[in-house]
């Protein structure tokens, strides 16, 4: 998958992009030979969007969204990742060597996760959840939560046959270079996974960049509009009432107190109810949900060449990995 731009704590702390890195679970191939092409701006509206109807909601984790269908959801993630790692494993036989991918930590969800994305934007929704565990994870952070995935040290005739060469002399000699009677490819067995989904050994795996970007832009524009910031500050007064001082439901999520223990606290589990209670007697999840919706049509509207591409990214990698898994 290709790399993020970085972002605040607080917002990768809300949006856990679960299964991040599909390709990068193998290792990012050389990339010497072809300097990236400049990426496209998200174009957006002038003015902010109108709202025909603002539903009353306490959790909008079983609603869809219209950036939905242009980003993978976890199961296609999940699908594409071990498309490719099947992929490479059979490369790797090929030269006659043994690769076993990298594991991860795991992709656990919440309970009330969104199964139509990979994030609930919104936060924590769910009061039954947050009394019980405040603002971490349901059951808890576990040791080595968010360490890199790890695996085996390759020697370094696997490493060429995985990765393939950055040296251009090399693969612009007789043949390129050569492992147990086979030529290498110039980017390696990585490239050929990512070349069989997605067309291109210079391909991306996962999501679009520009559908990525467009589903951060419209996050804060809806985060930043003066309806959500409305409910915003009287969700911040209820919490003053109830004697928790934050600015906006992401300063509660965001406080660094939750992440010194692998289990909430109590009075983590106070400010989280307190949270629940005053979000749904101001209808913030409702608001913020139709206020990003409203900006998520924008975008699409503003950028129909780039989304349909994103789109079609995505149908062809879901294709190309249901071919491989079915063998």
């Amino acid at each position: 998958m290709s790399s993020r731009p970085a972002r605040s704590a607080v917002m990768l702390t809300l949006l856990p992009l679960l299964l991040a890195g599909c390709a990068s679970a193998a290792g990012s191939a050389d990339t010497d030979a072809v300097p990236p092409s400049p990426r496209p701006s998200v174009q957006t509206a002038a003015a902010p969007p109108t709202l025909a109807a603002t539903p009353q909601l306490d959790s909008a984790n079983d609603r869809p969204l219209p950036l939905d269908p242009y980003l993978l959801n976890p199961e296609q993630q999940l699908a594409v990742e071990k498309a490719q790692q099947k992929l490479i494993v059979r490369c790797m036989a090929s030269f006659g060597l043994t690769y076993t991918p990298p594991s991860g930590n795991g992709g656990r969800r919440d309970s009330d996760a969104p199964t139509a994305r990979v994030d609930s934007r919104y936060g924590h929704q769910n009061a039954a959840l947050m009394a019980k565990w405040g603002y971490h994870p349901e059951g808890g952070l576990r040791a080595g939560a968010g360490a890199m995935p790890t695996g085996p040290s390759f020697s370094p005739e696997m490493e060429l046959v995985l990765r393939g060469t950055a040296d251009a002399a090399a693969r612009a000699g007789s043949g390129g270079r050569t492992v147990n009677g086979r030529t290498v490819p110039a980017r390696g067995c990585l490239g050929e996974a990512v070349k069989e989904l997605t067309g291109s050994a210079e391909g991306g795996i996962g999501d679009t960049q520009f559908a990525d970007d467009a589903k951060f832009t419209t996050l804060d524009q809806s985060r930043n509009d003066p309806r959500t910031q409305a409910v915003f500050r009287q969700w911040s007064q209820c919490m003053k009432d109830a004697g928790f001082d934050y600015a906006d439901p992401l300063a509660a999520l965001g406080d660094p107190q939750w992440r010194k223990s692998p289990t909430p606290t109590p009075q983590e589990l106070k400010v989280a109810t307190a949270d629940a209670g005053c979000r749904h007697a101001h209808n913030v999840v409702g608001v913020w949900y139709a206020v990003d919706a409203g900006y998520q049509q924008q975008v699409i509207a503003a950028n129909a060449a780039a989304m349909a591409e994103a789109k079609a990214a995505v149908e062809k990698q879901v294709r190309a990995a249901a071919l491989v898994t079915a063998g």
